[in-house]
């Protein structure tokens, strides 16, 4: 009871935002799907591309994709249920949860098939969604994303700490609940090359989503199941779609040879690496990340 009482300590209601301060022309919009509320936002005009933030992630950290991309897609940006500015339903967050959830948002947005764009465990969702509904995507980018065996793959000191207690009761959520602005500044320079990029700005609202009621419990349950993507592992040779990985070189929680690995595991791939980024390319290097992207999809 006494670490639960701390867990919920400083926690806020969610209260979702009528515009974003990084992109006010963008409208936060709502899709009510089994589980919840899924929070999400739509932009531009051409075939659909749906965009997957990672583990911890939010609907920003595409912000430096919209205007590219959006100029010859649509593109449908939502935060992954438990996330961002959706809801955290009492629900065991698992690998399949993800793929249900993606199914039942193109659903009911009436998208029949999209390209999938995803970043880290995105990425995995991306992947695990193509092999689950394979009529339902056209093309994958995944940007330094969960590979099957992602447990072993992790290479960062802070993120191996975290997945080495997942199974300690209580332990996950307490780390989570209890983060600080300063612990907040420490994970996101651990995705990134170059800490300057993580300003007080961009600490201020990622603190702000990690202090919603729910979400140490949905971190805590996210990661507690991580090992259940590996059930994939033996489709991933039959995935068919086009795929493009694009990856950063500097990427310290997952090194460019699991990228490589990815590659040789998926038939119809390629890879591109980003020089002096870290795990999110497409938003450390944009200019670099959104012409490839644009290249690859552009092809016939």
């Amino acid at each position: 009871m006494g670490a639960n009482a701390i867990a919920m300590a400083g926690a806020r209601p969610l209260v979702r935002p009528t515009a974003f301060d990084w992109n006010p022309t963008l409208e936060p919009k709502l899709a009510e799907i089994d589980e919840g509320t899924v929070a999400y936002v739509v932009t531009g005009d051409g075939p659909p591309l749906l965009l997957l933030h990672g583990f911890g992630g939010e609907i920003w950290m595409w912000e430096r994709q919209v205007a590219a991309l959006s100029k010859r897609y649509r593109l449908y940006i939502p935060d992954l249920l438990g996330y961002g500015y959706s809801d955290r339903p009492r629900v065991d967050y698992t690998p399949s949860l993800f793929i249900s959830t993606i199914r039942q948002f193109m659903d009911r947005l009436g998208v029949r098939s999209a390209g999938l764009i995803g970043n880290s465990m995105g990425g995995g969702i991306a992947w695990a969604f193509a092999l689950t509904y394979p009529t339902r995507v056209d093309k994958l980018v995944l940007i330094d994303s969960i590979p099957p065996q992602v447990v072993p793959a992790v290479r960062n000191r802070l993120f191996r700490w975290f997945l080495a207690i997942r199974h300690v009761p209580l332990l996950p959520h307490l780390a989570v609940a209890l983060r600080t602005r300063g612990m907040v500044r420490t994970a996101l320079t651990q995705v990134v090359y170059d800490d300057r990029l993580i300003t007080d700005e961009v600490v201020e609202r990622q603190y702000r989503i990690s202090r919603i009621a729910g979400t140490a419990r949905v971190i805590a349950s996210t990661v507690r199941y991580a090992d259940e993507v590996t059930r994939y592992a033996g489709a991933l040779e039959t995935l068919r779609q086009p795929t493009l990985i694009i990856w950063g070189e500097q990427d310290g929680l997952f090194p460019v040879t699991v990228g490589g690995q990815l590659h040789a595991s998926i038939r119809n791939s390629e890879l591109v690496i980003i020089k002096d980024s870290g795990h999110m390319p497409m938003w450390e290097k944009p200019d670099e990340t959104n012409r490839a992207i644009l290249e690859f999809l552009g092809r016939e």
